[in-house]
């Protein structure tokens, strides 16, 4: 099984404890922000400093870039999510 490695960039549409759902402005009519699933190996930066999900506390409409892996399933799970600082 090999990953798919993708880059998202764009809004914060929708962000969960589990999953940050990505608004890149690319979606066609009628088609759904891309979801990406957060585990416990997702890296948060806020700036250039690593930090928790709490403390990153990312809001909705706010930049966003998340490096994701696409598995065999079609699943997306963000590696990595990069917001701006405060």
């Amino acid at each position: 099984m090999s990953a798919h490695p993708m880059t998202l960039k764009g809004t914060v549409a929708t962000i969960e404890r589990t999953r940050i759902q990505v608004k890149t402005g690319e979606e066609k009519k009628g088609e759904a922000p891309a979801w990406c699933a957060i585990d416990d190996k997702t890296k948060i930066f806020r700036d250039k400093t690593a930090v928790t999900f709490d403390a990153a506390k990312i809001v909705v409409n706010e930049k966003v870039v998340v490096l994701a892996d696409h598995d065999a399933d079609n699943k997306m799970t963000a590696v990595e999510i990069h917001v701006a600082a405060k």
